[in-house]
């Protein structure tokens, strides 16, 4: 009898238009088609700078640039600073609904369109493409997704997208009713899955790409202490508030 080996991953290259930059650089993402039984030790990929999206694993290797470095904090080490425990404050009403596994609804997709026009008016993160095949890639492609979504009163404002890890939570996509921009619902979601990921016992929290010049990006420094994902090492990455 034949003893087959065990599959291997398939990792490739891809080169695209840099989605943080419009100065037409090009980024280079290495991609990770996980063999059978690998999405279980996704921790370690998180630990190398991966990230998820759908089913497969990615982190940034471009050749000529280092602007996009993960970072990452220990829950047990997270000192909110006065504006976060403002925000938190200013949240106080809104009703937060957590789902062990994610699913989609007319409501969510409306919420998901209208952001996209607002917040990316050039297309799915400035893509182009299909907002609701987008949408499902975001809810589904790995069995440990866990979906947060915030209400005031009856109606549905935002939705986090995280993803559970043996050691860690991951925050992979959030999107909101833009309405509420003075509410800071991207730091508030933020706060709220540091604490889910307190409350399940995770040491890590990953916060996605930092990217100091990116407006939109480098709000994430102010979640201290932090570490960044450099030459293969987190290292200590305090910035002033």
């Amino acid at each position: 009898m034949k003893i087959r080996p065990p599959q291997q991953p398939r990792i490739f290259e891809y080169d695209s238009q840099c989605p943080y930059f419009e100065d037409g650089r090009i980024s280079t993402s290495e991609y990770i088609i996980p063999a059978p039984g690998q999405t279980e030790k996704y921790h370690e990929l998180l630990a190398r700078g991966y990230r998820r999206a759908g089913h497969v694993f990615y982190r940034n290797v471009c050749k000529d640039c280092s602007a996009c470095k993960p970072l990452r904090l220990e829950t047990g080490s997270f000192i909110m600073s006065a504006g976060q425990k403002r925000t938190l404050r200013n949240n106080k009403d809104v009703r937060i609904e957590i789902r062990p596994s994610p699913s989609l609804s007319t409501e969510k997709v409306m919420l998901y369109e209208e952001y996209l026009s607002r917040k990316h008016a050039n297309g799915i993160d400035g893509k182009g493409g299909d907002p609701f095949s987008a949408l499902f890639t975001l809810h589904a492609g790995y069995d440990h997704i866990i979906e947060m979504n915030y209400y005031i009163g009856g109606k549905l404002i935002a939705v986090g997208i995280v993803d559970e890890a043996e050691d860690a939570l991951s925050s992979n996509y959030f999107y909101y009713d833009t309405g509420y921009l003075d509410r800071r619902p991207g730091v508030f979601s933020v706060l709220q899955e540091i604490s889910l990921a307190g409350s399940m016992g995770k040491k890590y929290y990953y916060l996605g790409f930092y990217i100091e010049e990116n407006r939109k990006m480098s709000y994430k420094k102010h979640f201290r202490p932090n570490r960044v994902y450099v030459n293969g090492e987190w290292i200590e990455f305090l910035k002033d508030r």
